[in-house]
């Protein structure tokens, strides 16, 4: 008991934390658990520290959830890839691709062929809380965990350009809706679902097909919001410019450093999740706790909690004696 109240003051967390039941590891789906993007590169350390800190995510949003009833905006669809179009006829949640299943959703979403807004608020209006954490010097773009009784919680890595959270998002968001198990496809069917989520072949078709430069790559990456590498791609895969085509682009944006840092001239607006810290708010706000005693609800210290939900340092809030349950609205607005 004394070892663990040392460690406890060391790190700064409330002894309970150390004997909290419900903290148990999840991994992500490709290391059987959730949906997990990581390159080979990436340590086994890194790996771990980024899924603890999405683990402690998701036991702070189960706490909060359990005084506020969440009511999403739209439903989660679910979908599976088959090989028959026979099966697609004859189940509602079947579909011949990936692509075919961002479809729907972005039939769901009532977007047609336009470039989609802001992705992160769309997710959220279905349910998934999506926040962004520091990933330190991990090459990790972003994990998914599905934990039982609950919505999926998306950790993005903070440190990325808008551009690459927001594929990483789509990513991410293909797995919680196309993966119930890992299997060796699911990386390359979430790819081809974020591509047509984020630049659907009807819309970004014709735009491709105008000319390809690095002026007017940065036109279409303003207006679709996404990287203009991933335009070069998605034009080679439509089949609108050939491989060398391709290749002689990727070389231009090497020459003048665009693959590791694309022209700031042509930066999009960062998206960012806003469900986390409404839960976050309601409960100081209007069931009156403090940040410290919500951090000691939560078993976790004032600030690393502030600072996990950007929040300001540790201050005092008037406390209510009254905590009723409250209802919260998963919507775009």
């Amino acid at each position: 008991m004394e070892e663990i109240q040392s460690i406890a003051r060391f790190l700064g967390f409330p002894v309970s934390f150390f004997y909290e039941q419900e903290l148990l590891y999840r991994t992500p789906m490709s290391l059987h658990g959730a949906a997990f993007r990581k390159k080979a590169a990436v340590s086994a350390k890194d790996q771990h520290a980024v899924i603890a800190l999405a683990n402690h995510f998701v036991f702070q949003f189960r706490r909060l959830l359990d005084a506020i009833d969440l009511e999403p905006e739209y439903q989660l669809l679910q979908f599976e890839v088959v090989d028959s179009q026979s099966s697609v006829s004859e189940h509602a949640s079947a579909v011949t691709s990936a692509s075919m299943a961002a479809l729907r959703v972005r039939a769901s979403w009532q977007l047609g062929d336009a470039p989609l807004g802001n992705l992160v608020r769309y997710v959220e209006s279905t349910g998934i809380l999506v926040v962004e954490g520091d990933f330190g010097d991990a090459d990790i773009d972003g994990v998914t965990l599905r934990p039982t009784g609950m919505k999926p919680v998306i950790v993005l890595n903070r440190n990325r350009p808008a551009d690459r959270k927001r594929f990483s998002l789509a990513h991410e968001y293909g797995h919680v809706v196309l993966h119930p198990y890992p299997y060796e496809a699911m990386e390359k069917e979430a790819n081809e679902f974020a591509a047509e989520l984020l630049m659907p072949q009807t819309g970004v078709l014709a735009d491709l097909k105008r000319g390809l430069s690095i002026p007017k790559l940065g036109q279409l990456k303003q207006k679709w919001r996404v990287a203009m590498s991933a335009l070069i791609y998605r034009a080679k895969t439509l089949g609108v410019i050939s491989d060398p085509s391709a290749t002689r682009l990727y070389k231009q944006m090497s020459m003048y450093g665009y693959r590791t840092r694309e022209p700031k001239e042509f930066d999009i607006q960062p998206e960012s999740g806003k469900l986390g810290r409404q839960l976050v708010d309601l409960h100081m706000k209007e069931l009156g706790y403090s940040l410290e005693e919500l951090a000691e609800a939560l078993r976790t210290n004032a600030d690393e909690f502030a600072e996990m939900h950007g929040l300001a340092p540790p201050g005092k809030d008037l406390k209510e004696s009254s905590k009723p349950k409250l209802r919260l609205v998963a919507s775009r607005d």
